[in-house]
């Protein structure tokens, strides 16, 4: 059971590829944002503790707005939200680069519009992306297919990085440009790269919505019964339908999937069995999460040019770099993932992340000793990807994935906007370096108990993976 990359490429259809390129083009805009939406506050006179306010204000409504979407996205369609969120990117940039320094108007535009001040994937992208390539990729390629998606986002986010350093630079030094400027300029790079993620969203098929079923699970009797456990009395309508559906039709049209009817009485509207799941990955998630909001790439970088007083250009090469570093461990992690189970590839490579993230300010006494140990966070953090997208997927009954994945990914974005309220205030105490510390500590915590309360689950998914599929 190794790794085979080329033959997910091969397979890949034209809708896992769009996405593919929508997380590229998105992560761009991303990489530019992380690299000068702090600075580009500060020049605009918005004190440290204002800034961390921006910050967690832009985050919790950014978390809202997901949580309706992501959580409704069965009635109102999962095309239909990439285009809002790809339409609301273009609104908010086009109000950034126009240039009002109205703190209320700049922080509605970054609610709306998703402008990400963590610098990480945000909004309701993410989870409705994870949820088609779960829905479109068969248990044994969802490693690779994970890994190619977080690669060229990382790679887009490294591009990002290093063109919003170049920019900034050569506006400033070799046309005059004033630095408030010359970071409002890098905005309307996000304003075309929101344009083309919004027109290359319009090729998205049908396959994208929730009530596809993709070949596999058509081919499959086993994996129909176990995708529906919760409509059991409706299985033989299911494979009666799939069956004629097949000799009429060579192409696979999509097969509506058929509504529960059993009503949820949990909280969450949930079945019992994935509410109780869905807490206890909350727990974990939402931990890390919370640890990351006190340092995120905004003020990592902000400490960076305060610290060690280094260019935008300097700066956006290290950033890009270490993009470039997390991109290239992607496939690492799916071997990893594959290897030793979801499970304990996190253990493994997620404790030494979080000790490189705490000795950056302990032993960073020069710019070169705290890039390295960045260096050294930033290619170990992305082993954690594939084995989360893993846990969740394999977890997680197809009807009900894009609500619990919603709901991850949104309290996560939650427990992260809160956190950076509080950098401001470390920062303008000069303690900025104490906010390391406690992501580094909260991370290695998560995944503690991650393994605890998930100890049994690699080999269950050794097992779903042992099952060979085409896309």
């Amino acid at each position: 059971m190794g790794v085979h990359v080329l033959r997910s490429l091969r397979q890949s259809n034209s809708d896992i590829r769009l996405l593919w390129f929508s997380v590229f083009i998105r992560m761009i805009s991303f990489g530019i944002t992380n690299q000068v939406l702090t600075l580009y506050l500060a020049e605009l006179g918005i004190s440290e503790v204002n800034i961390g306010i921006f910050m967690s204000l832009t985050m919790i409504g950014d978390s809202i707005i997901s949580y309706i979407l992501t959580w409704n996205s069965t009635k109102i369609g999962n095309r239909f939200i990439m285009l809002l969120g790809g339409f609301l990117m273009i609104i908010a940039s086009t109000i950034f680069a126009t240039g009002t320094e109205n703190f209320n108007y700049l922080l509605f535009a970054a609610i709306v519009g998703v402008i990400s001040p963590s610098g990480n994937d945000a909004g309701p992208f993410k989870s409705i992306e994870e949820t088609v390539l779960a829905n479109l990729t068969p248990p044994n390629h969802r490693p690779e297919v994970y890994a190619i998606h977080w690669i060229l986002g990382s790679l887009g986010s490294s591009l990002g990085s290093i063109s919003a350093g170049f920019i900034v630079d050569k506006l400033s030094k070799n046309y005059g440009f004033s630095m408030k400027k010359a970071y409002r300029y890098t905005f309307y790079v996000i304003l075309a790269t929101s344009i083309f993620k919004f027109i290359s969203l319009l090729f998205i098929s049908y396959r994208a919505e929730p009530s596809y079923i993709p070949d596999y699970k058509l081919s499959n009797n086993e994996n129909i019964e176990n995708n529906n456990d919760s409509i059991n009395e409706n299985q033989d309508n299911i494979m009666e339908r799939s069956s004629s559906l097949t000799s009429e039709n060579d192409e696979h049209r999509p097969l509506l999937r058929i509504q529960s009817t059993v009503e949820h009485t949990t909280i969450t509207g949930l079945s019992s069995s994935t509410q109780k799941i869905l807490f206890k990955l909350l727990v974990p998630f939402m931990i890390d999460s919370f640890g990351y909001g006190f340092m995120t790439n905004a003020w990592i970088v902000y400490y960076f040019e305060k610290r060690y007083l280094k260019s935008a250009f300097v700066l956006g090469t290290l950033f890009g770099f270490a993009g470039l570093m997390t991109s290239i461990s992607a496939l690492p992690s799916a071997w990893f993932a594959k290897k030793f189970g979801p499970i304990k590839s996190s253990i493994l490579t997620q404790i030494p992340c979080g000790l490189f993230f705490i000795l950056i300010p302990i032993l960073g006494y020069n710019f070169q000793s705290a890039s390295i140990l960045y260096l050294l966070n930033q290619l170990t953090t992305a082993f954690d990807v594939v084995p989360r997208q893993i846990i969740l997927t394999s977890l997680i009954e197809p009807m009900e994935l894009p609500k619990v994945m919603g709901t991850v990914n949104i309290g996560k974005q939650i427990a992260r906007s809160i956190s950076p309220f509080s950098t401001g205030f470390f920062a303008e105490a000069g303690c900025l370096w104490m906010c390391f510390v406690i992501a580094g500590s909260l991370l290695i915590l998560a995944n503690v108990i991650l393994a605890i309360d998930f100890s049994d689950l690699d080999e269950k998914v050794k097992k779903l993976e042992s099952i060979d599929h085409d896309i």
